[in-house]
């Protein structure tokens, strides 16, 4: 039995994550695979342990684990590439992700610094950008060289994607997406598709309209499956998990004592 496994939205709570990657097994099948759908920084403290235990893990399983890059990880490349250098800074909640780079005394010496050289908000931002290139250039590397991969995975019956892709063409959604709808597309889509496509990007609660879902999987009962469970507000990053095999798609709740329980989502293969 092969088995896939998902999780989307992380945005930098690391102990969500961990707590959730207790449930993946990539070690008793060699068949197994971990995919990533995006959105790994930005609203937690820790976005920058997050990246490099992913980036970890990629280069541990380099045949298992695929990283798929999010609307936010796209807005960050392009800051510190300076593609466009104040937009996703100046949107910087209490610089969270920002910090996430350095030692709390690292970041109040740049502050600072700035501080008292009396630099521009641009000024700062390019200080910042030239700051972190100095202590993780390989983490920025990594991240910049997932640009020129395809911003989805495909298998025989899905397609993983961090926002969606364009539906009405079927066959040729490859050709009929938009670049930036791969991991901008709103609002979600719902309904039959020929493949079943499993994504993140908005939220199951604003999916569903319904907040039973927060911190859980969304299946539509159709072809779709969203997993971004506003980890911020629930505190859980959802899997999904699917085997191979039986065709069956299931997830888990997370008990008071902190454990976990296994359930089936309905859906047959088609």
């Amino acid at each position: 039995m092969t088995t896939i496994y998902s999780i989307s939205d992380i945005h930098g709570f690391y102990d969500s994550m961990l707590d959730t990657l207790s449930l993946v097994d990539l070690n008793s099948n060699k068949d197994n695979k971990l995919i990533f759908l995006g959105d790994y920084i930005d609203r937690g403290k820790d976005s920058c342990r997050v990246l490099y235990y992913i980036k970890e893990l990629e280069e541990k399983y380099p045949n298992q684990v695929i990283v798929l890059l999010g609307n936010h990880e796209e807005m960050f490349i392009d800051w510190f590439t300076l593609n466009d250098k104040l937009n996703w800074f100046s949107q910087e909640v209490n610089f969270l992700t920002v910090k996430s780079f350095f030692s709390r005394d690292e970041f109040m010496d740049i502050i600072k610094n700035t501080k008292n050289n009396g630099e521009s908000y641009s000024e700062v931002s390019y200080y910042m950008i030239k700051e972190i290139r100095k202590r993780h250039s390989k983490l920025q590397d990594w991240l910049v060289n997932k640009e020129k991969q395809d911003p989805f995975y495909e298998t025989d019956n899905q397609i993983y994607v961090h926002a969606g892709i364009f539906e009405k063409d079927q066959f040729l959604w490859k050709y009929a997406t938009q670049p930036d709808e791969f991991t901008w597309k709103y609002p979600a889509e719902t309904g039959a598709f020929y493949k079943d496509i499993i994504a993140g990007h908005v939220s199951t609660v604003n999916v569903s309209n319904d907040s039973k879902y927060l911190g859980k999987v969304f299946w539509d009962g159709y072809s779709h499956f969203y997993i971004d469970g506003e980890t911020e507000r629930s505190g859980i990053v959802p899997l999904l998990k699917y085997d191979t095999f039986t065709g069956a798609y299931s997830s888990y709740t997370k008990r008071m004592d902190g454990s976990w329980v296994e359930y089936q989502i309905t859906k047959r293969r088609v």
